[in-house]
């Protein structure tokens, strides 16, 4: 049986692997996962998770994958690149890596910044304005957003030398147009560290990589060929 882990972004929520997901058990047979990180179920949980609880509950769930199917593979969407890095770099028993729109600039993500003001629109959406709580909600929300952003931003300092050691195929995915140089960045860095073979796709457009319109539908294949593809090709390619 061959198993898929696919891991949601910083303060999101598996709707953000949802439309891929649904691509990949729609076209194979796979066991294919999409768990909530630690924290991300709900805002007033933020404030007791670290990066180290988003690490052991993502272990855990590739270590019992590994013990139950043959292949697995392990796909990570922005801070959820993150933990895929490393976890292919602490499994070598995983056979193939998916990183889209990955996240190695903590500041600079857009992706990071966007999240983080739905994060704090939650806390407005449950009380009226000129309600004293909306503003109690409102201050709760930034704090827990400025101390989570800490627990990413120590995520990426763990997470990036993992890259250098990485010798399974990886595809890499990520926007062409988008406003932030970060992104631009991030994908050079990956070029450069990842020792193994490597793929890159680019998405036409400053699109959120992974939703379901028309220039991502493009991916979705993509993605399925290169977790289809016979390893011995990859590697010689």
């Amino acid at each position: 049986m061959v198993a898929c882990l696919c891991i949601h972004g910083f303060t999101g929520s598996p709707s953000e692997v949802k439309p891929l997901a649904d691509y990949l058990r729609e076209h194979t047979d796979w066991d294919v996962l999409a768990p909530t990180l630690p924290g991300h179920d709900h805002l007033r949980h933020l404030k007791n998770v670290t990066y180290k609880d988003w690490i052991v509950f993502v272990d855990s769930i590739l270590s019992q994958m590994l013990k139950e199917d043959d292949e697995v593979y392990i796909i990570g969407f922005s801070m959820g690149g993150l933990l895929a890095g490393w976890l292919a770099r602490h499994y070598p028993e995983v056979k193939k890596l998916v990183l889209l729109d990955i996240a190695l600039n903590a500041i600079e993500r857009p992706q990071v910044v966007g999240n983080s003001k739905q994060a704090i629109n939650e806390a407005k959406e449950i009380t009226l304005k000129n309600n004293p709580m909306f503003k109690r909600n409102q201050k709760k929300a930034t704090e827990v957003s400025l101390t989570f952003t800490l627990q990413f931003e120590k995520m990426v300092a763990l997470a990036k030398p993992a890259f250098e050691h990485i010798e399974i195929p990886t595809f890499i995915a990520q926007e062409n147009g988008n406003p932030k140089a970060s992104t631009e960045k991030s994908v050079q860095f990956l070029l450069e560290s990842i020792p193994g073979p490597k793929e890159l796709f680019v998405l036409e457009g400053p699109k959120q990589i992974i939703s379901p319109d028309e220039q991502a539908n493009k991916l979705y294949p993509a993605v399925l060929i290169f977790l289809q593809k016979d390893v011995a090709i990859l590697n010689v390619n």
